[in-house]
């Protein structure tokens, strides 16, 4: 019987011993000893359904984890249980002289009680193994449902795992962690050191690994002149973090930097190191993984389990610094930054306001010329077929006014830039190929509430900027989607504006009447057309309150705190130590003169003190000089620090505008195209009033009234949904208990730089201007 337990324990099949124990007809066997059979045998099929299970998940399991797991709980855990079967075993033979086992001598407490603990050991072993593969198992009563465990919840449950209260439990979960994790670690320093994405374990295999947090998504579509050229080679590469792989001890800062010190490093290897003016020969920057390859994977070797974020984190940050250091600043210096968000600034966010005004005149020519044809009086598009070529003639023709607006001899480096970099054109569907701004915006704090990309002429359109190394170190893809967001939403209330600013253009009387009746007459148009008027310029300040609101406060704010931040150390920008130097010795001349009226006598004695004295100070100087400029360069903020600075810049644009804000933003766009229909009814009431000053032959008497009536309509349109519009910015400023200023904070912070404290961007602000302009709704 001993003999057939043994072969059991040790994970042989047997007929005899079953999982309900002995069968209930053998003889000779007492309730006793059929109890402790019973649970001996009960640990040996759970040895044979953890084995089975073992070399399941190794040989199928998708995670790597799971499978480095399983082989440790086979070749450690399984091996030393079956190291103790034979040390059992070994105690309770009986042999003779000659070593020949005889017999076993023992009885079958003592066999139990040598297994004390391993049955709890086993049963956590097995939910172990059901949790990372269900059903693997062959115990059926044991087995789960579900799918199959992700390495990071395999990491997570042993975290939990360790802070059992039986001691041989947290050893063994120590270990297996201890294995997961350094698997864990072998994918992330293949990214972090490389630049690659880790690939599965299996032989051959080109399949990214399915542990790994950073996942490479469809890029924006390069536009490229050659047609021939193969759309999947015509596809920037990108990468976004799935949450549900992040381990527990992964902190978002920590993963948004794994993601960076990757994606820098991918980007530099696709692109060849350098190009154009920023070319560095350096090695760090041809093969940086090779460079500094030794001393990042130092950075990650020192690293124990189990894992902590905070030596994760700073183990990240010091190999992030290091590239930047070595590698980043250098292919992306703070100026090449400086004049891509000056650039973005003036024409995504309307800086340059010459460029909005051109633009909305270019835009709405092709409404006025369809107007003055009787087929259509629309102002609007809608429904006209517009094609690619009139929409980027619309950005050439404005391109040509904003030139035609500068001196013979002025030469704008920036508006010249922004002829290469821009361009207008029509949106495309999302589902196929798109520009490189019409990519899906990556999840935010605060996301687009509503699209205004086809207010500007009527059919959706997108400015885009045409993305280039090493830029791509510093913006992504989505930020330029939210950039064009940010476009069409200000353009949209621009061209509302600049509508409603035209009609008192149009507002004029084209006769000059002196008969009584005439005048007689005018008055009484005039007192008719009072209320249209007076809504027209209601709606004309509200929006130009809102527009120099967001101008004045809003944007120019948060921009020259993220330039704060951006721009270089200030040592950097200060005089050169010769200069410096120089004026020293000026001053040094100015005090040689005063002496030298003074005291006649010792003029050459002190004349050679004071120059003496000087080129000391000289010295000093330059070597204090370089001491700062050395200390200014190490401080200088690395690519990834500016670019979270960057995304908090928007978000707190996307806030304090209220285009994250879905009740505002929606009732805006409903409010724009009121006041645009107001506009083309008072244009046309404009236009029947100087026919009929003319004598000619305009609108029937019930015609107008007819139409002065929909005008009136739409003139309680307009105010109802100004009170709409003012009640919900007098919510949100209740919602706000913080001051909308925090964005500057977050803005520091994510610059690392020491900020002064402003004072927050308000919404009682803007509510006390409209109230003080008597907007009284």
């Amino acid at each position: 019987m001993l003999h057939e337990l043994f072969l059991l324990l040790s994970g042989n099949p047997s007929s005899l011993i079953t999982l309900d124990g002995l069968p209930a007809n053998f003889p000779l066997v007492s309730p006793s000893e059929r109890a402790i059979l019973k649970t001996l045998g009960t640990l040996g099929h759970l040895h044979i359904s953890l084995r089975n299970a073992c070399q399941s998940i190794t040989t199928s399991h998708s995670s790597a984890i799971a499978r480095a797991v399983a082989s440790g709980i086979e070749t450690d855990n399984l091996q030393t249980f079956r190291d103790r079967i034979l040390t059992v075993e070994e105690s309770v033979i009986r042999k003779d002289d000659t070593g020949i086992v005889v017999a076993y001598d023992a009885p079958l407490a003592k066999v139990l009680n040598s297994f004390d603990g391993w049955d709890r050991m086993l049963n956590y072993l097995h939910d172990l193994v059901e949790f990372m593969a269900p059903g693997s198992g062959t115990i059926q009563r044991l087995a789960k449902t579900g799918n199959p465990a992700s390495g990071a919840e395999i990491i997570n449950r042993l975290r939990g795992d360790i802070y059992t209260g039986y001691p041989q439990l947290e050893e063994a979960a120590l270990g297996l962690l201890r294995i997961a994790e350094m698997a864990w670690l072998r994918d992330v320093s293949t990214w972090v050191l490389y630049g690659r994405l880790p690939v599965a374990a299996d032989y051959g295999s080109s399949r990214p690994s399915a542990d790994f947090f950073i996942m490479e998504v469809d890029g924006p579509e390069i536009q490229m002149e050659d047609s021939m050229v193969d759309v999947d080679a015509a596809r920037m590469k990108e990468y976004q973090i799935n949450k549900s792989l992040l381990p527990s001890f992964v902190t978002s800062s920590t993963a948004s930097s794994l993601l960076f010190i990757g994606r820098a490093l991918s980007k530099i290897r696709m692109s060849g190191g350098a190009s154009g003016d920023h070319a560095f020969s350096s090695a760090a920057v041809a093969s940086p993984e090779m460079t500094l390859l030794p001393i990042h994977l130092g950075y990650l070797q020192s690293l124990q389990s189990p894992l902590s974020p905070q030596k994760l984190s700073k183990a990240t940050s010091d190999i992030r610094l290091s590239l930047s250091k070595h590698t980043l600043q250098n292919l992306l210096p703070a100026e090449h930054i400086l004049d891509s968000i000056n650039l973005l600034r003036d024409f995504f966010l309307l800086g340059r306001g010459e460029f909005a005004l051109s633009l909305v005149e270019e835009a709405s020519e092709p409404a006025r010329q369809r107007a003055k044809t009787p087929s259509s009086r629309k102002p609007s598009l809608r429904g006209a077929v517009i094609k690619e070529n009139e929409v980027t003639g619309m950005l050439t023709r404005t391109w040509a006014v904003l030139s035609s607006l500068q001196g013979e001899e002025a030469h704008d480096d920036l508006l010249d830039s922004a002829r290469d970099l821009l361009f207008l054109t029509l949106q495309k569907n999302k589902s196929g190929a798109s520009s490189v701004n019409a990519t899906p915006t990556a999840p935010g704090p605060h996301r687009i509430a509503a699209d205004y990309h086809d207010v500007l002429i009527g059919v959706p359109v997108s400015l885009c900027f045409t993305l280039s190394w090493p830029l791509e170190l510093f913006l992504q893809p989505s930020d330029l989607e939210e950039y064009d967001a940010l476009f069409a939403y200000l353009i949209s209330v621009r061209k509302a504006q600049m509508r409603l600013q035209s009609l008192w253009r149009g507002r004029r009387d084209t006769v000059t009447f002196h008969d009584k009746e005439d005048i007689k007459r005018l008055r009484e148009r005039h007192r008719q057309d009072r209320v249209i008027w007076a809504t027209a310029s209601m709606a004309h300040f509200f929006l130009e309150t809102l527009m120099d609101f967001w101008q004045g406060e809003v944007i120019s704010s948060a921009f020259k705190t993220l330039v704060n931040i951006v721009s270089p150390p200030v040592a950097e920008r200060d005089n050169t130590p010769e200069d410096m130097s120089m004026s020293m010795i000026d001053d040094d001349d100015e005090d040689l003169s005063t002496d030298e009226e003074d005291d006649n006598d010792d003029e050459d004695i002190w004349m050679q003190l004071e120059t003496e004295e000087a080129v000391k100070k000289t010295g000093t100087l330059s070597t204090t000089m370089e001491a700062q400029q050395q200390e200014a360069a190490q401080t200088q903020q690395d690519p990834e620090s500016l670019m979270r600075a960057h995304h908090a810049y928007l978000n707190n644009i996307k806030r304090n505008t209220f285009l994250a804000d879905t009740h505002f933003a929606t009732q805006l766009k409903r409010f724009l195209a009121t006041v645009e229909m107001l506009a083309a009814g008072v244009e046309d009431i404009v236009r029947n009033h100087e026919l009929e000053d003319l004598g000619v032959e305009g609108m029937e008497v019930a015609d107008e009234e007819r139409q002065r009536k929909v005008l009136e309509e739409r003139c309680e349109d307009v105010k109802d949904m100004l009170r709409l519009l003012v009640r919900r910015l007098e919510k949100i400023d209740e919602e706000r208990e913080r001051w909308s200023g925090e964005g500057l904070d977050l803005l520091a912070a994510a610059g690392k730089k020491k900020v002064g404290r402003r004072e927050g961007v308000k919404v009682e602000r803007l509510l006390m201007r409209m109230d003080l302009g008597s907007l009284a709704l």
